[in-house]
């Protein structure tokens, strides 16, 4: 989550959802910004994420930050469901496995895929650190069956949306760099190495500097499709059974924000978005 008080609006970064893109743009308008990120320890939830704290944990534990984001007009990405399935996969293996998805042999990510499906269901509702990219959208959104978060930007206006907050707070940033994508690469020969290498600049360089070494790296080393297309496992039975299933309000939200997204893009582009008078 950014906040930012100079400009008063609140980015809820709901995981896996372009998240870090916006963000790694959003705190050059405000050097004086909240940002909560990475994990940590909290005296009575432990072990969290602070970067992605559902809204209703934001109210209990939070609240000075929840008040901002009741006062401040505040935005969050959605992505499609089954996408957004196949790329915390791919993050979790990462993060906590030390597994890039693209190096695992196809039937053992079968394996993989399958057991994660348990442990997240077994989860879902309060999901600890480790499952947290699974989270349901909708709880980053929505307060209980309150909707909280202003504006909702579908995934692939996320360059028009950075283009909007730079010129209303008139700062100069990249809309189209992308951070912590899920690609699928070319070479596989290079790909442990690749990995290595960037988890070494992502934690040395600014987040700026980092994606934009990244994004031209991947423009080399990557094809279009991500890493979980690629590898088959969004056609699984089991994957489109669980994410039909399991976050159905999402995919309702998404085809809903989706659906518009044709206006939506011209009123960013136009600058007209409404916003809270603080």
């Amino acid at each position: 989550m950014i906040i930012s008080p100079r400009h008063k609006f609140v980015f809820v970064h709901i995981p896996k959802c372009a998240g870090t893109s916006v963000r790694t743009q959003l705190i050059k308008c405000d050097s004086g910004h909240i940002g909560m990120g990475e994990v940590g320890s909290h005296s009575v939830l432990g072990n969290i994420d602070y970067g992605h704290v559902p809204l209703s944990l934001l109210r209990q534990y939070f609240p000075e930050n929840y008040s901002y984001l009741e006062r401040f007009t505040s935005y969050a990405v959605v992505r499609d469901p089954l996408d957004r399935f196949g790329s915390s996969l791919r993050q979790m293996l990462w993060r906590y496995d030390n597994r890039p998805m693209t190096l695992i042999p196809q039937e053992e990510l079968r394996d993989l895929t399958r057991k994660a499906i348990e442990d997240v269901a077994a989860e879902l509702d309060r999901p600890s650190s480790k499952y947290i990219f699974f989270a349901r959208q909708r709880d980053f959104i929505y307060d209980e069956d309150r909707r909280i978060v202003d504006h909702l930007i579908p995934m692939e206006l996320v360059p028009d949306f950075i283009a909007h907050i730079g010129r209303i707070t008139g700062t100069a940033m990249e809309a189209g760099t992308r951070s912590n994508q899920n690609v699928e690469l070319r070479f596989k020969q290079v790909g442990g190495l690749a990995y290595r290498v960037n988890d070494v600049l992502r934690r040395s360089l600014p987040l700026d500097m980092h994606a934009r070494i990244k994004n031209m790296a991947l423009r080399l080393l990557s094809i279009k499709e991500s890493a979980a297309e690629a590898s088959g496992i969004l056609q699984m039975e089991e994957v489109r059974s669980f994410v039909e299933t399991h976050y159905a309000h999402d995919a309702q939200i998404y085809r809903e924000v989706a659906a518009g997204a044709a206006a939506l893009k011209a009123t960013l582009q136009a600058d007209d978005l409404p916003r809270k008078i603080a």
